[in-house]
């Protein structure tokens, strides 16, 4: 069993996704503001990410202490009273933490065995917690099902990059997407949309998609809401 699954993303007309790159947006649509108030409009206390937008929220770049005892690779949850969650991917070990929080919102590493025992040692220390997700990578119907039984959560909000986004959508586990489309195109080659399928391009679209909602939003904004069609 695993959460319902949200993945939420500000978008172009085009479908990309690095909002830094807009310089033409027109007056009024904040993206940032426009995410973040839509995205609490959901009432959801968890979301998850990809290795390269968890390290927005990490502690910088440091060398790890020598673990002073080695570690039994298990999952370690950190704060069993945490009512809600920042949960990243990182296969590597390669995110570093100084505190166990983002915004109030408890951490939590999807990991896989390549991690380092002076890795885990240093997420205990910062008192992050952390899910085995697979041998070499991050399995993400493995670790759906982890956040599910482990942390109890019912619903999650994706908000990854088009890599991670395209991974949980190419393993069947997105339920319904929620894009706020602003009105500018960017046009850019090799820019990330909202969900980048891994691999080789499939013969096919990937997914079939039924409008439940839309909502016009300041600066020319729209907001629509889709439920997966299989």
């Amino acid at each position: 069993m695993k959460p319902y699954v949200i993945c939420h993303m500000c978008t172009s007309i085009d479908g990309r996704i690095l909002a830094s790159r807009w310089n033409r947006v027109p007056a009024g649509a904040k993206t940032s503001k426009l995410f973040e108030t839509t995205a609490a409009s959901f009432g959801i206390g968890a979301w998850v990410v990809g290795t390269t937008t968890m390290k927005e929220f990490a502690d910088g770049t440091f060398a790890l202490k020598a673990a002073k005892e080695t570690i039994e690779r298990v999952d370690h949850f950190a704060d069993t009273k945490a009512k809600s969650f920042a949960i990243g991917a990182d296969s590597k070990g390669v995110l570093r933490y100084k505190r166990n929080n983002v915004d109030g919102d408890h951490v939590v590493l999807l990991v896989s065995e390549l991690v380092s025992n002076d890795y885990l040692a240093h997420l205990r220390a910062a008192g992050v917690s952390y899910l085995f997700c697979g041998k070499d990578h991050v399995n993400v119907t493995t670790a759906l099902r982890k956040i599910r039984k482990v942390l109890g959560i019912r619903k999650l909000m994706l908000e990854g990059g088009g890599t991670f986004n395209g991974a949980v959508l190419k393993a069947g586990l997105i339920d319904e997407i929620s894009q706020v489309i602003v009105p500018i195109i960017d046009g850019g080659t090799g820019v990330p949309g909202i969900c980048d399928i891994p691999g080789k391009t499939p013969k096919n679209a990937a997914a079939g998609l039924r409008v439940i909602n839309h909502k016009k939003l300041p600066g020319g904004v729209n907001w629509f809401r889709y439920r997966l069609v299989n």
